[in-house]
């Protein structure tokens, strides 16, 4: 892995979490491999323990990957978490903000189906 440290960059005890370039291209194909999967496509944001890129990933879609033989579960879940503040951060600065859709909706408790939606008809305030 490159010594790419940017102001997105974190680092604590061994752990550090950055936006992945170019120069990470093998370790990102490696660990694609590793995972079954292509790549992510966009920005990607990756996590390394002592240098070795366990997960990574894309700020675009947020699709991700992990290493299948390492405990990586919790690492996904900072990944998730930073990726989260960035988008809020690059929202905040007028740049177009790019989250995955939701896969489903919620129902409403109680509401029988078929039930009128009047909180979606165009004319309410």
């Amino acid at each position: 892995m490159s010594g790419n440290h940017s102001p997105t960059a974190i680092q604590t005890d061994g752990i550090s979490i950055r936006r992945l370039g170019r120069d990470d291209l093998a370790e990102v194909e490696r660990l694609a491999q590793l995972d079954s999967r292509r790549p992510p496509e966009g920005a990607l944001l990756g996590v390394e323990i002592e240098g070795r890129l366990l997960a990574a990933i894309s700020l675009t879609t947020g699709e991700s990957m992990a290493d299948p033989f390492s405990r990586t579960g919790e690492l996904r879940a900072l990944l998730e978490l930073r990726a989260a503040q960035l988008r809020r951060r690059e929202n905040r600065r007028g740049r177009p903000l790019h989250l995955p859709r939701p896969k489903a909706r919620a129902a409403l408790a109680g509401s029988p189906p078929g039930a009128p939606r009047w909180w979606l008809s165009p004319g309410r305030p």
